[in-house]
């Protein structure tokens, strides 16, 4: 029956004490019924006067909406029915009048595992048939559940008001518990220099910021500031990150790559990769949220966030993971410890256990990736909750959360988590796509985008699953409608062939061994072309890194052979209860590839050659935040969770500030320099051709075109030559033997040292060291600044030929 001109009554079980009245109608005046059927109305609408709600279930039977005046009360101030667009479709809508800004609400559902009673009293099981059925379904009318569309949610799952599991506790209401979507619109003043700045991603003629001139900066937002040393006046927010611009745009940062910043579960761990909800930014890392506890700001300071990075000039890349739900339950199938030498097998979530927040409680079977049965999730990601990406909800929420985040909210890009599960065909086969396949895949629909590419919005995926599906590393496409446009992806064979060389914790390691992936050294610094070359994609889409936040820091990673993800400040857990399940102590990568160097001077040498390898190397460099002045994790190489969010983890930055801190300043200030070096010379580092750029030729120790065993060394030479105007030839001189090896360098060219990683102009370290090199030799030199690059300054070689110490890489540059 039609909802239309009813006048609906009800007393409010607010703490007001009057009469609220609601209008409804099955649609807004203002909307067609073709218009909702497109989609391009999800979630809730202001419009006419009140908000449009339109929500997808295909399974469901029944979905009602209730709104609160009090979001803490276990009674709504109304329940509303919606109304299906046809008997069999997919789409729900409901209009109310008089509603609009700070309105909480959420939604309950039935459908065929808990079918509709009129008699249904919350806290019951009427209606009830089984927490799953064979079909996969697990509605619960007694779930409260937030709408995936919303752009806010109002606090986190109150546990002590009430769970969201099902199974034992699937008769216990979370009205009063659970979060509520909150309907906020931001009045957010751009500033004028965002207005240009826009302009500008908009021509595509943005100085500065083209492929070839980024530099990446992974960083975790609330653990970059959460340290009373940042020196921010909010610090852990999205307003300290926007305080910090002035020190990423001095280092030459000119993109920060920011860890999830969406709504997460209170469990969701420190990275935040658990997410509920892909619109709503995280509470927690906003300082009017922590002032005040209402969300009806937290746009607002995303927006200034944004718009003080970019008066910065530096991008705003957000890690989003599509590919997966925080919404608890089944992700943890089987967890193992072992207590007094004999193996127990612990099974947390049988399959009638499972959290409703929102996406399950709509439709299970529409928004998961189901297995086998329709019991349990296929397990591609590593952490259970598997999305269908490509079925019609999941698909359209993606690109409707791409497009908020782009239009409303400025940001200039995203990296994709597990980027390889958006790349699987249905059905939970464990394989990988082909070609036909990827260009009807949300991969392709994102790379095609009008809205992305008007906006020139960079696409980077983590091209891995913990499956080993999906398009694999290299297979991501370029778009078919812009030549220009393609997906970048983190190459794994850079950092794992560089680490090998450098750290040489493979056995012998020389230009053409091949690390994962057959992939040799000559290729991963030149773009890895045989990777990302074959669809015609550039060598920029190669991002070339050698830690990231999963994993070790480069600090540990020359400090550590084994991971130490055990007892520690990271993993109190493991510490207070070594036999619980929590304690997860084999997690992490185990085949790192690192070494440990022993004497400090050498793992700030070490440093120093996996920053010039980014730096030197074809494609975009990404860097770890916090590697630039020596951040540690005590040889955790996975400290993800909730243990780990504490100032152990965060930057302390106090460490490197310190007056004594020698050898944390010089690592900074290097690491500066070398990003200038890079900028000043994209013309032989950054071509955006393959086969592009400066010439360059391989040369051994003698300046002889490399051939036979010279392949095989653990030396060489890259000669850049080619003419171009501004140009200058360079000599990068690469030793990673154990002794020291004299190069030839070309005759007739007046050669200087402008680069040189060795320990001797680094020492000594911080006060109190016993070592001994230039700065004892120098005294009147500046012990904070670092000695071991000379853009200014080049030092003339005065001669043929150069030493280069073991373990060292120099770049000589003609004068």
């Amino acid at each position: 029956m039609s909802l239309s001109a009813s006048l609906l009554l009800m007393l409010s079980c607010a703490s007001e004490d009057y009469v609220r009245l609601y209008h409804t109608e099955e649609i807004a005046p203002s909307l067609t019924w073709a218009q909702v059927e497109s989609m391009d109305f999800m979630g809730p609408t202001l419009i006419d006067g009140g908000v449009n709600f339109t929500v997808y279930s295909e399974n469901a039977e029944r979905i009602e909406l209730m709104l609160f005046e009090d979001p803490e009360s276990s009674l709504p101030t109304r329940q509303i029915p919606l109304t299906r667009l046809s008997d069999t479709g997919a789409l729900w809508n409901i209009f109310v009048e008089g509603i609009g800004v700070g309105q909480h609400y959420g939604y309950i559902a039935w459908g065929p595992n808990w079918t509709y009673d009129p008699s249904f009293v919350p806290n019951s099981f009427i209606g009830f048939k089984a927490d799953v059925d064979e079909d996969g379904n697990r509605f619960n009318p007694n779930k409260l559940l937030f709408d995936p569309w919303s752009k806010a949610i109002h606090r986190d799952h109150d546990w002590g008001k009430g769970t969201t599991s099902t199974g034992p506790f699937g008769w216990q209401n979370t009205y009063a518990a659970g979060s509520k979507s909150v309907i906020v619109a931001s009045d957010y003043e751009w500033s004028a220099q965002e207005a240009a700045w826009r302009a500008a991603r908009q021509s595509g003629d943005h100085p500065g910021h083209g492929w070839e001139d980024l530099i990446l900066y992974e960083v975790h937002l609330k653990g970059m500031t959460a340290n009373f040393a940042s020196g921010v006046k909010y610090p852990g927010t999205f307003r300290g990150l926007g305080e910090m611009a002035g020190y990423l745009k001095d280092l030459g940062i000119n993109a920060v790559e920011l860890l999830p910043i969406h709504e997460k579960p209170l469990d969701g761990g420190y990275w935040g990769y658990n997410n509920l909800n892909f619109f709503a930014p995280e509470n927690a890392y906003s300082a009017e949220y922590q002032s005040t506890g209402r969300p009806l700001e937290v746009l607002d300071e995303f927006k200034w966030m944004v718009d003080e990075l970019h008066k910065h000039d530096v991008e705003v890349i957000i890690d989003v993971v599509f590919n997966h739900t925080g919404e608890g339950g089944l992700w943890r199938e089987k967890l193992y410890f072992e207590s007094n030498n004999s193996d127990y097998t612990v099974n947390f979530d049988p399959k009638e256990i499972a959290g409703l927040y929102s996406f399950r409680g709509l439709d299970n079977q529409a928004w998961y990736m189901l297995a086998g049965d329709n019991q349990y999730y296929c397990g591609n990601t590593g952490v259970g909750n598997q999305t269908r990406p490509n079925h019609t909800p999941m698909r359209r929420l993606t690109m409707d959360s791409l497009h908020f985040y782009v239009e409303e909210l400025h940001v200039d890009g995203f990296r994709f988590d597990l980027a390889g599960v958006l790349g699987e065909p249905e059905g939970c086969t464990n394989r990988s796509p082909s070609q036909d396949e990827i260009r009807e895949m949300v991969i392709q629909e994102i790379a095609d985008d009008p809205i992305l590419q008007a906006y020139n919005t960079r696409i980077i995926a983590e091209p891995w699953t913990a499956g080993g599906s999906g398009p694999g590393i290299g297979g991501f496409p370029k778009s078919t409608n812009n030549d220009a446009v393609g997906w970048g992806e983190w190459n794994p064979y850079f950092r794992d062939w560089w680490r090998s060389f450098v750290n040489q914790s493979d056995g012998y390691w020389g230009l053409n061994s091949t690390a994962t992936g057959g992939v040799d050294g000559g290729t991963v610094l030149t773009g890895t072309e045989p990777v990302y070359g074959w669809n015609d994609r550039k060598p920029y889409h190669s991002v070339n890194f050698i830690t990231a936040h999963d994993g070790f820091t480069m600090y540990d990673l020359v400090s550590y052979p084994e991971k130490q993800n055990g007892c520690g400040v990271l993993n109190q857990i493991c510490c207070d209860d070594p036999t619980s399940a929590w304690c997860d102590e084999s997690s992490g990568e185990s085949h790192n590839r690192s070494a440990n160097w022993g004497e400090e001077q050498l793992k700030r040498q070490m440093m120093r050659n996996f920053f010039l390898a980014m730096m030197i190397a074809h494609g975009t460099p990404m860097i770890l935040g916090g590697d630039e002045w020596m951040r540690t994790q005590y040889g955790n190489n996975n400290a993800y969770s909730d243990w780990a969010d504490n100032e152990w983890n965060w930057h302390r930055w106090n460490e490197w500030q310190s007056s004594y801190n020698w050898d944390r300043y010089r690592m900074h200030d290097f690491v500066r320099d070398v990003i200038r070096f890079r900028k000043e010379r994209t013309y032989a580092f950054a071509p955006t051709e393959y086969g592009g750029g400066m010439a360059f030729a391989w040369k051994n120790d003698q300046n002889a075109d490399m051939s036979g065993d010279d392949w095989s060394a653990r030396h060489m030479a890259i000669h850049y030559y080619g003419a171009g105007e501004g140009w200058k030839q360079m000599m990068i001189l690469i030793n990673m033997e154990d002794y020291d090896v004299s190069f030839s360098v070309p005759s007739g060219v007046s050669w200087a040292r402008i680069i040189d990683t060795q320990a001797y102009f680094d020492m000594p370290g911080s006060y109190g060291d016993d070592e001994t090199g230039y700065f004892d030799d120098y005294p009147d030199e500046d012990p904070y600044q670092s000695a071991n690059i000379w853009l200014d300054a080049p030092q003339d070689i005065g001669g043929s030929s150069y030493t280069v110490p073991k373990w060292t890489i120099v770049v000589l540059e003609e004068q």
